[in-house]
């Protein structure tokens, strides 16, 4: 899709689907769309004259005139507005254009924020909104194809001259993030027939630019490592495991390091603890951490952040034949601790263990990430709504809690208690990797937290937010939702400015 910054003019808005918001209260001068109006032959000011359109959140209305389709949408209340709902409410304008088979659409600038920053933020989510809602996810569909166009431009206009350059900047970074987000969709609703170790290095391979390398560690070279607990992993499929390792530079000296993490596990079946057909379905999103991490990397050669950050994707599918690993096996780590292997289903923890640990001794990270599907415990705790989020450090909690307001991705910080460790100790080995039901997301957490030393850590539990969302800018339940990269983003550039 292309995105444009444009100046209110008729020209401008005529043949597309133009989207006009309007605040609970408000009169078409207060958001001055008199000249649009005129078009209109004053059918705006007629809805809202006659309370026919009250701009209550929600509210929605076509009018038509002379250059076209108008879709007027409600906002609410100016007190009340966030970014999310924003987001939310041109998410609703995105999923009708959709349903209308639009190709161009222009959505008409609002006055809102005490600041510049404010009022780009506000601007941004209504173009995320809009430009996350008409995603299609069409790469196997052979039929009708024709019937179902893809969005091939949105226009942000402009009615204050004095926004222009904000309208600009908004443009820029919406542009930014739902391309990260768009790869990160693709990737994770794509098939495991597609989509596998060294499939999804290759993607990775794609990312590399001038402030971007990309290496790929094959399985040879994860065995030089001696990266036991993540080729345990892959061993029971005819597609090696392989680590992704990618580094962004943004060319400053004394940059400040972050290192993340991403679950990479192309497909679960459950390795020797098989998993029921149900529970095996969709288990080609097991990937979506991976995918996050390959979002963000898409976006930083444009986002450019002032740190250094480093990448990580231990990749592996998780399957059964003779080589599987087993129940009851002792791994050893790439760190050295041993693991007794309590149950083959709880792999994606011992693919990142020696991810994590790697990353700490070679990187040296002022800070690590990591972001998995990891645990169905954290959905029961907290539905679809949100992101667990564990962490040993007070100030990456304020950094991440701050970046989830602006982007809607919310995140609750869930413990880590010492009791959490007792239920991972081994009486074969140093640790197990299941502590078992009670506490799951916890246990696993404090997994994780065995291999990153004394650094400052965050896991985030995506396994409810990777899918299964209904809000307006995700399309379909069937798709990945991309959760993480605008969150992830947002807190690097926060993380680096402290």
């Amino acid at each position: 899709m292309q995105y444009s910054a444009h100046s209110y003019s008729v020209d401008i808005v005529s043949r597309k689907l133009v989207v006009a918001g309007l605040f609970e209260g408000s009169s078409v001068a207060d958001m001055e769309l008199e000249a649009l109006d005129q078009t209109l032959e004053g059918q705006i000011k007629l809805a809202v004259s006659t309370g026919d359109f009250k701009g209550e959140s929600g509210d929605t209305l076509f009018l038509y005139g002379k250059t076209g389709r108008v879709l007027l949408i409600g906002l609410g209340k100016p007190e009340k507005l966030t970014p999310e709902k924003i987001r939310r409410a041109y998410g609703s304008a995105g999923k009708q254009a959709r349903q209308l088979k639009v190709k161009d659409a222009a959505i008409i600038g609002f006055k809102l924020g005490e600041t510049a920053i404010e009022q780009t933020l506000f601007l941004q989510a209504a173009l995320e909104g809009f430009a996350l809602a008409t995603y299609r996810f069409a790469k196997y569909r052979s039929r009708d194809q024709e019937k179902h166009p893809d969005m091939e431009s949105l226009t942000l206009v402009s009615v204050d001259d004095a926004l222009k350059a904000i309208t600009e900047k908004a443009v820029e970074y919406a542009s930014i993030l739902v391309d990260g987000v768009t790869l990160t969709r693709d990737l994770g609703t794509s098939p495991a027939m597609d989509i596998y170790p060294e499939s999804l290095a290759q993607e990775a391979l794609k990312l590399a630019g001038d402030s971007i390398k990309v290496e790929v560690l094959d399985r040879a070279k994860l065995e030089e490592l001696k990266m036991g607990a993540l080729l345990a992993v892959g061993q029971g499929s005819n597609r090696p495991a392989v680590m992704i390792h990618l580094e962004y530079d943004p060319g400053i000296a004394d940059a400040k390091t972050f290192a993340m993490i991403g679950k990479g596990i192309t497909f679960d079946a459950g390795g020797l603890d098989l998993k029921p057909a149900a529970g095996m379905r969709d288990m080609k999103t097991d990937m979506c951490g991976a995918a996050s991490v390959l979002g963000v990397f898409k976006a930083l050669e444009k986002w450019k952040p002032g740190c250094k950050v480093h990448g990580f994707i231990p990749a592996a599918e998780n399957l059964t034949n003779g080589w599987a690993y087993k129940p009851g096996d002792v791994l050893t780590s790439y760190k050295g601790i041993t693991i007794e292997v309590d149950n083959t289903d709880a792999e994606g923890r011992l693919a990142m263990c020696d991810a994590l640990a790697y990353a700490v001794d070679t990187v040296k990270p002022d800070a690590i990430l990591d972001i998995a599907t990891l645990t169905g415990a954290c959905v029961i705790a907290l539905g679809h709504h949100g992101t667990g989020m564990f962490t040993n450090s007070d100030e990456l909690a304020e950094v991440f809690e701050a970046a989830s307001e602006p982007t809607g991705e919310r995140v609750w910080r869930l413990p880590i208690w010492e009791e959490y460790s007792e239920q991972i100790k081994s009486q074969v080995a140093d640790i197990k990797n299941t502590g078992g039901r009670p506490g799951g997301a916890s246990t696993a957490a404090v997994f994780l937290m065995e291999f990153v030393d004394d650094t400052p850590w965050i896991h985030l539990d995506i396994a409810g937010t990777a899918s299964e969302q209904s809000y307006s800018y995700v399309p379909s339940k069937q798709y990945a939702t991309g959760a993480g990269v605008r969150l992830m983003l947002e807190a690097l550039k926060r993380w680096s400015e402290k």
